[in-house]
């Protein structure tokens, strides 16, 4: 078997079914702006996660004039540096309870 049925194979397996809100208007620019984001592909996996765990909420945030408040892309990222920041925290106090 080849290296691209196997490709195939396995995302044929694996496909998601689309988010229903990923066309919205404020879900689009995010979803632009964390691909034009120059950071390592983890972070964007996690943004990617947080986009669409919280896209409800994102749409029925008020829009904020400049200044006064964080934009969609600002308030993702602070949702997302502390749901990981919490998961660290989480994993290391597991790893202190195991006796090492």
């Amino acid at each position: 078997m080849h290296c691209l049925e196997i490709i195939s194979r396995i995302n044929s397996e694996t496909q998601r079914t689309p988010h229903p809100l990923r066309l919205h208007p404020r879900i689009f620019a995010l979803r632009q702006g964390i691909r034009g984001m120059a950071v390592q592909g983890d972070y964007v996996s996690r943004l990617y996660a947080a986009l669409y765990q919280y896209a409800d909420q994102f749409i029925g945030r008020p829009h904020y004039a400049p200044d006064e408040g964080w934009d969609d892309l600002e308030a993702l990222q602070q949702v997302t540096l502390g749901e990981w920041m919490e998961e660290s925290i989480r994993s290391r106090l597991a790893d202190c309870g195991d006796g090492s």
